[in-house]
């Protein structure tokens, strides 16, 4: 049975191994999350900050990104805060430390984030060898196969093979210039822990295209399949893909 499109929002991200709930602090009013057609590149993207607030107090926070922001000289990242799954801003100047939640491993300090910036915003953003267009319809791809991948509670090592293999073949297809970075687009992959909205807002950027939707498609019904068990989550999940993937389409043919 295809799950209704509004039970989307209640899916939570499947975090990825090893990271526990830190508690929420509230020394930042709460925001809108971001209502965006499109994911950028940061988006889905879960880590632990070191923060210190105003006043000076530091604390941990698990964050899922949003989005990242680049204004009057400050940059800050939207995310969704901690047990409480309320949207905040974070300056990234008062990150005293990112760290990865599947690894623990330091990424270092706020600057981390620089490399998540859209357009021509800072000259550090990492395109992945490619336009930033392409990049954000790879982080998509990535997220709709993390989701997927996450669904059952469990990351498999033939899932991540894959996303891998889904990256060099939506590169191939889609004729894109220079050769792919595995190894950075597949870490990233490994850190993401997309929720339902972010799955259906992915899925929507596949629309535009009936080849890069064809390649996703095939990828999501093969990833499923990938460790052997299809558990009662992934069918409903493989089927809301269909179902969405199939309005997406219509939606855009619309005059």
């Amino acid at each position: 049975m295809i799950a209704a499109a509004g039970s989307l929002t209640d899916k939570d991200a499947v975090l990825p191994p090893g990271a526990a709930a830190l508690s929420d602090c509230d020394d930042l009013p709460d925001v809108d999350p971001p209502n965006d057609a499109e994911l950028q590149p940061i988006t889905g993207f879960v880590c632990i900050i070191e923060y210190a607030d105003a006043q000076g107090e530091i604390s941990e926070r698990l964050i899922q990104c949003r989005r990242y922001d680049y204004t009057d000289g400050k940059s800050s990242v939207g995310a969704i805060c901690g047990r409480s799954g309320r949207y905040k801003r974070f300056r990234c100047d008062r990150m005293i430390e990112v760290t990865d939640a599947q690894s623990g491993n330091s990424l270092g300090d706020g600057r981390f984030f620089e490399q998540f910036a859209v357009g021509t915003v800072r000259s550090s953003a990492d395109n992945w060898n490619t336009t930033s267009d392409h990049k954000s319809l790879i982080v998509a791809g990535l997220n709709v196969l993390c989701f997927m991948a996450r669904c059952d509670g469990h990351w498999h090592q033939l899932e991540e093979q894959t996303i891998e293999d889904f990256v060099c073949t939506l590169w191939m297809r889609e004729e894109w210039e220079n050769d792919p970075p595995l190894d950075r687009i597949v870490a990233h992959a490994r850190r993401l822990a997309p929720d339902g909205s972010i799955f259906g807002t992915a899925i929507r950027q596949y629309a535009h295209s009936e080849t890069s939707a064809a390649v996703l498609s095939r990828f999501v019904h093969r990833l499923v399949a990938a460790d052997g068990v299809i558990c009662d989550h992934e069918h409903r999940w493989s089927s809301e893909f269909d179902a969405l993937l199939n309005q997406a389409k219509r939606d855009h043919r619309l005059p």
